[in-house]
């Protein structure tokens, strides 16, 4: 009896509630027939709205809580409650979310930060030398896979030809540091100098090759890692060049048109 009188108060005021959306009234009528089905399943139903307690509320909230139900949840949940009550005229103190204890969960996790230098810790050589020719020539995944030792490597830069050139435009690499050595090195010994890797295995290959890497160190594997070359880039050279130049120089060597497209790649 208690459960159908609080039914049949709630149903009446949701008929005559005209305010928000069709699916805002949806939304309220569920969740105030949850609570009182809830309150039904804990055994402790008041008799009327007006003598619902305030550890009523707790006591759902703590229902909830072992139900698994999401704080954020709750939140909503006690959103609509608070708004019903207040249409019925039954003023309840003290059940805001601050005095109920509830908080909403914040993820404090810091983004893992990815170092250029990734690409040494990777075991399977194909997705190592792709990470590493992206990382530390700027190449996209597409370029890195074509590269073919013999052809594209000159004396003191990488040649990027406009076949294998996501633009289609020739643009040169010039060999800066040890890194850039050692990544061609596992190149050549694994193409042989004369082939490249898309050359010896299918696409699909080592697409997912490069996936299973990637997930190996919870990476996504849905994004390029030439951005990680940009900023290396800048951080060497800002001090000896300048802004403009630095910005102008990176773009050139990696092919890059927008300058909204070099901001993403040092800043997100």
């Amino acid at each position: 009896m208690r459960k159908q009188s609080l039914r049949q108060t709630a149903n009446r005021y949701l008929q005559t509630d005209n305010r928000g959306s069709f699916k805002d009234k949806k939304h309220c009528a569920f969740v105030i027939h949850k609570m009182i089905d809830d309150l039904f399943l804990m055994g402790d139903v008041p008799h009327s709205w007006h003598a619902l307690k305030k550890y009523h509320i707790e006591q759902l909230i703590e229902f909830w809580q072992k139900n698994k139900i999401k704080s954020a949840t709750i939140m909503d949940y006690m959103t609509t409650i608070r708004r019903f009550l207040q249409g019925i005229n039954c003023l309840l103190s003290d059940i805001d979310n601050k005095s109920l204890g509830l908080y909403r969960q914040r993820n404090t996790r810091k983004a893992k930060k990815t170092s250029p230098d990734i690409w040494t810790e990777i075991p399977q050589t194909i997705a190592k030398i792709i990470m590493g020719m992206q990382t530390q020539f700027g190449l996209t995944f597409s370029e890195a896979i074509q590269v073919i030792p013999g052809i594209h490597t000159k004396e003191e830069m990488l040649w990027i030809t406009r076949e294998i050139s996501f633009n289609s435009e020739d643009r040169t690499i010039p060999f800066r540091n040890k890194n850039q050595t050692l990544i061609l090195a596992e190149l050549y010994n694994y193409t042989q100098s004369d082939k490249c890797l898309l050359q010896l295995h299918d696409y699909d290959d080592i697409l997912s090759q490069w996936r299973m890497a990637l997930s190996a160190f919870n990476l996504p594997t849905n994004k390029t890692y030439r951005y990680l070359y940009a900023r290396q880039l800048k951080k060497e050279l800002l001090p000896i060049l300048g802004n403009y130049q630095t910005d102008w120089l990176i773009r050139d060597e990696m092919g890059i048109k927008s300058r909204n497209t070099l901001w993403v790649y040092l800043h997100e």
